[in-house]
C-alpha cells in the first residue's frame, strides 16, 4: 500500500501571508483615493498647467485673465517689431505682417486653459507630467475672416493666372459668348493653414527665442483651375425680354420708349460653346420681336381723337358760378391711363372755403340751403355728360332728387364729398384727357367738357333719354303771420319741379353710321316738389277764397298786392335754378 506525505505548514504562517494582502490594498486604495483627488483638482483648477506656452510665450500658472492680458500685450509688441512673412508663389511675392493677421485671443487663452485637461481619470497623469516638464505647446487661434489674406490671394491669383470666367454680351441682335480659361488658383483653406504654421513659427522664435525681425519664408502652392460651364438657363433670363410698347408715364406725362422683344434657343448656345475652345468667342442670332407701338406712333395718336363733348349753361349766383368754374379747373387736364378710373371726388377733393369754394345753395333733405362748394354738382353732371357721348365705361353714378334742368333728364350727376361719387374708367387702349372750360359768352357763362384719346375703331356714340310718369307740381299753402293781411308770397328759394322718370340709351354706332349695340344707362327718379305760398292765417283757410284771392280786411282798402296764384310750369327753367343738386336719401347732402 503506499500514500502521499503531506506536509503541513506551520502555525502563524497563513497569519501572516492575510495580513500583507491587506496591507497591499490599503495602500493601493490610498493612491487610488489620492490620484482620484488630483484628477478632481487638476479639472477644477482656475490655472493653466506648468510648462503650457502660446506659441512661445509661456503662460504657465497664469489666470484666464493673466493670461489674456499677457496675450494682447505680446501682440502689441509685436506691432512695434513685427512678424514679417514673406510669401512666394510661382514667381510672384508678396508680404504679411503677423498684425495683418486677426487673432482669436479669447479662443487662443481658452485653448491654453483646456491644455492637457482630457478624460477625467487622465487629468492626474496630464498635470503630473507638466509638472516634471512635458509641457504643451498652444497655437494661435486666427479669426474666420482675414480681409489682409483674402485681398493678398486675389493679388497673387491675378498675378499669376487667374481663372477667366465664360462672359456673354449681346452685339445687336447677335448674342456673343466667351469660353473661360483655365487658370491658376490658390486653396484658400491650404493657405490660412500655411500661414498659421508660419505665424506660429514666427511668434515661437520672437517670444521663446527672443529673437528680434524675425521673418518666415511661406510658398503657396497652386493648382490648375477650369472656368466654370455657364448655366444656359440662367443667361438665357438675363438675355429673354419681352417687347415693350412705349407707354404715356401717368406721373410725369411724358412718353417711356418702347423696347423690343430679344430671345434665343439656350440649346442652340451650349452646342455652340461645346465646340469652342477656351478664350473663343461663339455667336448665335438673337429672334427680335418689335413692339406693336413705337414712341413715334404713340406721339401721332395721343389724344388726337375728341371722343366726346359735353356743355351745360351755368346759372345762379355769383358764388355758385364760382364754385363750377374752381371744381371745373380741378378736373382739367387730368390724363387717364387705360385700366384707370377718374374720381371726382378724388380729382377735386373737398370743397373749403381755403380752396377758394363759396357758399352757395345746395340740397340738404330736399329742402334748399347755402354750404360751401354749392353748384359742383354742374361739373360732375357735365363730365357724366360728355361721357355718355363716348363708349367709356360708366363705374359710379346717382342722380339728383330733382330734376336739375342744364342737362336732359337721365344724364347728371349728383356728388357729395365723402359719400357720393361719380366715377368712369378709360376702358380703351390709349390714355384719354380731359379738358374743361369755363367761359362767358352772349352775357352767359358757360361750362364745356372735352374728353381727347385715341379712337381706333371710329365708333361714336349718341345718348338719349326718355321720360315718362311725369307729375305736375302741386301748390301748397303755409301761414305765416308776418305776411300782410289779404296778401300772399311765393317762396322763391324753393322753387317747384315737375317729377319724372327718365331712362337713358347710348347708341353706339360703328364707323360707317351702323347701329353696333344699345347700352342701357339706367333708370332716373326725380320728385315732384311742389309750389309753396305764405299767407296771413287771419285770412282763413285758402280752400274758402275765392278764384285763390284771401279776403281783404274790412278797414283796409286794396292795395293791389294780392299775388293770385299762378300756374306752376311743367318743368323746371331751362336757365339753372339756384338750387342744383341734392340726392333722394336726407341723410346725404348734394353740392350740385
Amino acid at each position: 500500500m503506499s500514500g502521499q506525505r503531506i506536509e503541513k505548514t506551520p502555525k502563524g504562517e497563513h497569519k501572516k501571508g492575510r495580513k500583507g494582502a491587506v496591507l497591499a490594498g490599503v495602500a493601493a486604495a490610498v493612491v487610488l483615493c489620492g490620484y482620484l483627488g488630483l484628477c478632481a483638482w487638476a479639472g477644477g483648477r482656475d490655472a493653466i498647467l506648468p510648462h503650457v506656452s502660446i506659441s512661445g510665450l509661456d503662460v504657465s500658472g497664469m489666470t484666464q485673465d493673466q493670461a489674456a492680458d499677457a496675450l494682447k500685450n505680446a501682440l502689441a509688441e509685436e506691432s512695434g517689431d513685427p512678424i514679417t512673412l514673406n510669401i512666394s508663389c510661382e514667381g510672384w511675392s508678396g508680404q504679411l505682417s503677423a498684425a495683418d493677421l486677426a487673432v482669436d485671443q479669447e479662443a487662443t487663452v481658452q485653448a491654453a486653459m483646456q491644455a492637457g485637461e482630457g478624460p477625467f481619470l487622465a487629468r492626474g497623469g496630464q498635470y503630473l507630467a507638466h509638472l516634471l516638464g512635458a509641457g504643451s505647446q498652444v497655437e494661435l487661434a486666427l479669426q474666420d475672416q482675414q480681409p489682409a489674406l483674402t485681398t493678398l490671394l486675389e493679388d497673387m491669383e491675378r498675378q499669376v493666372g487667374d481663372v477667366t470666367m465664360a462672359h456673354w454680351q449681346v452685339s445687336g441682335q447677335t448674342l456673343e459668348l466667351t469660353k473661360g480659361v483655365t487658370g491658376l488658383a490658390a486653396d484658400e483653406d491650404q493657405a490660412v493653414q500655411l500661414l498659421h504654421q508660419a505665424l506660429d513659427q514666427g511668434f515661437a522664435q520672437k517670444f521663446g527665442q527672443g529673437e528680434q525681425n524675425v521673418t518666415v519664408d511661406v510658398d503657396l502652392p497652386v493648382t490648375q483651375t477650369p472656368p466654370q460651364e455657364p448655366d444656359f438657363d440662367t443667361v438665357h433670363q438675363d438675355v429673354y425680354t419681352e417687347p415693350k410698347d412705349a407707354a404715356l408715364d401717368g406721373t410725369t406725362h411724358e412718353i417711356v420708349a418702347e423696347s423690343v422683344g430679344l430671345d434665343f434657343d439656350p440649346a442652340q448656345l451650349k452646342a455652340a460653346y461645346d465646340q469652342a475652345g477656351e478664350g473663343e468667342t461663339v455667336s448665335i442670332p438673337l429672334t427680335v420681336t418689335q413692339p406693336k407701338e413705337t414712341k413715334a406712333s404713340l406721339s401721332a395718336k395721343l389724344f388726337r381723337d375728341l371722343l366726346g363733348k359735353g356743355t351745360t349753361k351755368v346759372g345762379g349766383s355769383a358764388a355758385r358760378k364760382n364754385n363750377v368754374a374752381l371744381s371745373a379747373k380741378a378736373c382739367n387736364g387730368v390724363i387717364l391711363l387705360p385700366g384707370e378710373v377718374f374720381s371726382y371726388n378724388g380729382t377735386t377733393g373737398s370743397r373749403s372755403a381755403d380752396k377758394g369754394y363759396q357758399a352757395a345753395p345746395v340740397y340738404v333733405g330736399g329742402a334748399s340751403t347755402d354750404e360751401v362748394g354749392g353748384g359742383i354738382c354742374q361739373t360732375s353732371s357735365t363730365i357724366y355728360y360728355a361721357v355718355l357721348h363716348t363708349t367709356l365705361e360708366v363705374v359710379e353714378r346717382r342722380s339728383h332728387m330733382y330734376n336739375t334742368g342744364y342737362v336732359p333728364a337721365g344724364m347728371d350727376a349728383t356728388v357729395y364729398y365723402g359719400s357720393t361719387d361719380f366715377r368712369f374708367k378709360n376702358n380703351t387702349n390709349y390714355p384719354v384727357k380731359i379738358v374743361t372750360e369755363s367761359y362767358d359768352q352772349g352775357g352767359s357763362r358757360y361750362l364745356t367738357v372735352k374728353l381727347y384719346g385715341t379712337n381706333e375703331t371710329g365708333t361714336y356714340a349718341v345718348p338719349k333719354s326718355t321720360t315718362y310718369d311725369q307729375v305736375t307740381p302741386t301748390t301748397q299753402y303755409k301761414a305765416d303771420s308776418s305776411i300782410p293781411r289779404g296778401t300772399t308770397q311765393v317762396d322763391r328759394k324753393q322753387n317747384p319741379y315737375t317729377g319724372v322718370k327718365a331712362k337713358t340709351v347710348r347708341y353706339v354706332y360703328n364707323k360707317d353710321g351702323s347701329l353696333k349695340e344699345e347700352q342701357i344707362m339706367g333708370a332716373s327718379t326725380y320728385k315732384m316738389r311742389p309750389k309753396t305760398i305764405y299767407y296771413n292765417p287771419a285770412d282763413g283757410d285758402p280752400t274758402t277764397w275765392v278764384n285763390g284771392v284771401p279776403p281783404q280786411p274790412a278797414t283796409t282798402p286794396s292795395t293791389g298786392e294780392n299775388t293770385p296764384p299762378s300756374p306752376p310750369a311743367e318743368t323746371p327753367a331751362t336757365e339753372t335754378p339756384a338750387e342744383t343738386g341734392g340726392t333722394e336719401t336726407p341723410a346725404q347732402d348734394a353740392q350740385g
